[in-house]
């Protein structure tokens, strides 16, 4: 994998997550979002990650921002 053109870091208790962004071979962007536990979370240390290309960003980031907004309203009941 190529080095990111961005990279921001989330540190998330037993997780930390990495949002980056890189381009393909043909130069096409895309984000990679990874997910890492750290040395505190138990079980298996395996990373997760998930891709996204440009063509699907606006899709995810409209959904993302639905259901971070639903669990931020249930979480103030």
């Amino acid at each position: 994998m190529d080095k990111p053109t961005i990279s921001k870091r989330i540190s998330a208790g037993t997780r930390v997550y990495y949002i980056d962004a890189h381009n393909d071979r043909k130069g096409q962007p895309y984000i990679s979002i990874s997910e890492i536990p750290t040395d505190k979370s138990p079980g298996k240390k395996k990373r997760q990650r998930i891709f996204l290309h440009a063509e699907n960003v606006d899709q995810f980031a409209q959904a993302f921002a639905e259901v971070a907004n639903h669990i931020k309203n249930e979480s103030q009941r």
